[in-house]
């Protein structure tokens, strides 16, 4: 019997709680398990909670003795990393290393999805660029899947490193339309726009993973704000709240602690259970339509940038109307996605199809 080629992906493994993150790289590792690859994430970034912060946090909580300093990162923010870590132990098969030079070799090296051609991540750490470029491994092993620069052009001192880059990719993807117009203005070479991999994992699949429901009521909206909520926001809820006669639950809420301490496995479920979602999060939309939920996009506040992955998200899927600025009619209950069901079907081939003719090695 022939042994299992293996794979390392590559992707911002963020030490801070990031639902849409932890959830895109159990993607990539399942999608990739499919096509008969033994898979596991290489992981640099520090964690949050060292030997010290744990053992404060512990006493903390067995004597209730309170701590000096802010009493949400004792009370909210180091059980929800703890989750998140806990998440991470189980589900995301993960080797830790310190330097390139603690990467084994690999069939494949495989780098994304997320933001991790956002240039922005490498100002505060030299590995990263090395990382989220695969410089480290050979040109024929090299895979990009779904990988997004967030930003509209990349800054000037960072074009010749990225087109050097680049080009020693056998093959390349990226998730937005706006990052497939970077990579051909830079190297010449077109660039396969992918969906993001959350996408490739079906309703049941995700159902699967999900947690139970930690919220009793059967209908609420759920909002989940990454960039905070200006005054047209809240007005707009206390409007759908009234309209829908149902409570509004926010998962940066500290005044609602079990919701701001869900894991990925409860955030997912909490979308699936949700009569609305209300949000300026990418996942959270994405989630929507797995679960087949009603939602509306808002604009994140003071990131105009992150608008071009969910301008061709809402647009290959004939979404446009959940964005609330789109002027089209759209009814706040409404949920019709077949249509871009459809188109989801061709897409997953499309991403298969991909990464199976970058595994023909």
């Amino acid at each position: 019997m022939e042994e299992s080629k293996k794979a390392g992906i590559v992707t911002i493994y963020d030490p801070n709680p990031n639902y849409g993150n932890r959830l895109q790289n159990y993607a990539v590792q399942e999608t990739l398990k499919k096509l008969g690859l033994e898979v596991e994430t290489l992981s640099f970034e520090q964690s949050k909670i060292n030997f010290k912060v744990l053992i404060k946090y512990y006493l903390q909580k067995i004597s209730g003795y309170k701590l000096p300093g802010e009493k949400n990162f004792w009370k909210l923010y180091i059980p929800k990393v703890i989750k998140f870590e806990n998440f991470n132990k189980k589900y995301i098969k993960t080797v830790k290393i310190n330097n390139l030079k603690e990467i084994r070799e690999k069939d494949f090296f495989v780098v994304g999805s997320d933001q991790v051609w956002n240039p922005e991540w490498y100002e505060d750490c030299k590995i990263k660029k090395e990382m989220y470029l695969l410089t480290f491994a050979d040109d024929s092993k090299k895979i990009c899947f779904s990988p997004s620069f967030s930003v509209e052009k990349l800054p000037s001192k960072w074009e010749e490193w990225f087109k050097v880059n680049l080009n020693k990719f056998p093959r390349l993807s990226v998730r937005e339309d706006t990052g497939a117009k970077i990579i051909e203005n830079l190297t010449g070479r077109k660039a396969e726009v992918l969906i993001d991999p959350t996408l490739m994992l079906s309703k049941e699949e995700w159902k699967k993973l999900s947690a139970d429901n930690k919220i009793t009521e059967k209908d609420y909206i759920l909002t989940y704000f990454l960039g905070g909520r200006d005054e047209k926001i809240d007005e707009d809820l206390k409007k759908y709240s009234k309209e829908l006669d149902t409570k509004v639950y926010n998962l940066l809420d500290y005044s609602q602690p079990d919701i701001y301490t869900s894991d990925p496995c409860e955030f997912v479920n909490l979308i699936d259970n949700a009569k609305l979602v209300v949000t300026d999060s990418f996942h959270a939309c994405v989630f929507s339509f797995i679960f087949k939920k009603p939602f509306l996009l808002y604009n994140r506040i003071g990131k105009s940038d992150m608008m071009s992955r969910m301008d061709t998200f809402l647009k290959k899927f004939k979404l446009e109307r959940k964005y609330i600025f789109s002027k089209e009619k759209n009814e706040l209950l409404e949920c019709e996605y077949e249509q871009g069901y459809e188109i989801l079907k061709q897409e997953q081939k499309k991403v298969y199809k991909f990464l199976e003719d970058c595994v023909k090695n």
